[in-house]
């Protein structure tokens, strides 16, 4: 019987996870983000940071018995397309954004 022979790994297909980075982020009147900046003022789309449409929110609970994770995600487009995942630290209450 013949070993199966494996694919070597192809880096150039692989995508870095990238460093979440502290935002600042302005609620609405019904507590979902509305405006997002970088946490020394700059804008972080073309449009001022406002947000234009809401996908996914989604919740997470975890590391409970080591050190606790609690965190509310949103998956966010802003004016002018860009898409960024922002995620709230429920422990510390900062807020911090993410490219998908």
């Amino acid at each position: 019987m013949v070993a199966p022979t494996r694919a070597p790994l192809r880096t150039d297909r692989l995508r870095a996870v990238n460093e979440p980075q502290p935002v600042t982020v302005d609620l609405d009147g019904s507590g979902a983000p509305a405006v997002v900046k970088a946490s020394d003022g700059r804008t972080v789309g073309p449009s001022d940071g406002k947000i234009d449409t809401i996908g996914e929110t989604w919740r997470i609970e975890d590391e409970w018995w080591r050190k606790t994770i609690s965190r509310v995600y949103w998956e966010v487009i802003l004016e002018g397309g860009k898409r960024v995942v922002l995620f709230q630290d429920l422990i510390s209450t900062e807020w911090f954004m993410q490219l998908p």
